[in-house]
């Protein structure tokens, strides 16, 4: 079969690369390693609508969330929940941001922040400074619904799912992807959407890996008392924590620096060593869901609840409700500042091979200029 486009991975850069170009016309073909789309990393994150707070220490990333952030409030409203006061503080101990440089960063890049008695939240001398800010968080099932019924109105969108790549092969003028159960297909276009397995699909190809390090994350998802419940706290800029509403779940997610990622990988691809207990489900070349994997880790949670309990007053109550995992790329290079950008690699022109590396949802907006430019002659 040929298609004018072929994109790898089901997630929401995948699936709204997918509705662009249907709108365009173009005959799309989706490829989902998992039964459904948002299995992984579109769900398995804080679910933060980025203002750009999270990243003091690069401009860069914070005013680019904060540019996309009123547009994906506008177009997937539906999906985001506001009703919650987010706090933002900075740790008294071992942070690189303190609160007048937080405060100072603020206003630099011009969003909200308004200063608070960080005694109200957090125990004594744990924190110099409190902010009341403005960021959301989405529900990623209602996203993904919203996602697959727009989809179904068009007959030039088709979604395979539990599909395993044999192997991809550059011909001529078009890519060639033979999956594992015979199936040949091609295109001239190729978009890879799948995070934390984009060097496994380019590296079919012999392309330049992005270069990146890879962490297996822990969220852990939280039942809250009602003095939490509309509530989101994060301690930053340091090895601190995080515990925010979990889209319109009634749950929070528990995070933190130092204990969400429980193993790391340096490697081109994912190489861990509990991939040998997976039973063949996960290994480097074709990654597994963690969820399914009985050699995942145990649960962080003694940690990280007992990091949370010594920076917040004792009214606030959270309880272990469940964890989900996920396999998370870092490039790099952000180790330095910590930043995040979004990478969007052409790495073939003609056939138009293309890898995009993003870890924040509100930036998809950046693949519009990219799927204009590009498609089928």
């Amino acid at each position: 079969m040929i298609y004018d486009k072929i994109i790898i991975g089901a997630g929401l850069y995948g699936l709204y690369a997918t509705l662009f170009s249907a709108k365009q016309g173009d005959n799309v073909l989706v490829l989902e390693y998992e039964t459904e789309a948002f299995k992984r990393a579109t769900y398995i994150n804080q679910a933060r609508v980025h203002m750009g707070y999270h990243y003091p220490r690069s401009y860069s990333t914070a005013i680019k969330s904060a540019g996309y952030f009123e547009r994906f409030v506008k177009d997937y409203g539906f999906c985001i929940y506001k009703e919650f006061e987010k706090i933002y503080a900075t740790s008294s101990s071992f942070s690189w941001t303190n609160a007048e440089q937080f405060r100072k960063f603020c206003n630099t890049a011009k969003i909200k922040c308004s200063t608070l008695d960080p005694n109200e939240f957090f125990n004594k001398n744990m924190c110099d400074g409190a902010f009341s800010t403005q960021e959301y968080t989405y529900d990623a099932m209602i996203l993904r619904d919203y996602f697959l019924n727009e989809l179904s109105k068009y007959s030039n969108v088709q979604i395979k799912y539990n599909v395993r790549i044999k192997h991809i092969k550059k011909k001529r003028d078009y890519f060639s992807i033979q999956t594992l159960d015979g199936t040949d297909i091609e295109s001239d276009f190729v978009l890879n959407a799948t995070y934390a397995s984009t060097n496994q699909i380019s590296n079919q190809l012999g392309y330049e890996p992005f270069k990146i390090k890879y962490e297996l994350c822990e969220i852990i998802l939280c039942e809250v008392d009602d003095i939490l419940k509309n509530i989101g706290i994060t301690v930053m800029d340091g090895p601190f924590f995080s515990i925010m509403p979990f889209g319109k779940t009634k749950l929070h997610s528990l995070t933190s620096v130092t204990f969400t990622p429980h193993k790391t990988s340096y490697s081109c691809l994912p190489d861990f060593e509990c991939q040998e207990r997976s039973n063949g489900e996960c290994t480097p070349e074709q990654l597994g869901n963690c969820n399914d994997c009985p050699a995942k880790p145990k649960s962080a949670w003694p940690y990280m609840s007992s990091m949370a309990k010594k920076y917040l007053k004792d009214k606030y109550k959270f309880y272990y409700k469940g964890s989900l995992f996920s396999m998370k790329p870092i490039l790099k290079a952000s180790e330095i500042d910590d930043s995040r950008p979004t990478v969007i690699k052409v790495l073939e022109d003609s056939p138009t091979f293309i890898s995009v590396l993003s870890g924040k949802i509100n930036t998809v907006y950046d693949l519009d200029e990219i799927l204009k430019s590009r498609g089928r002659k």
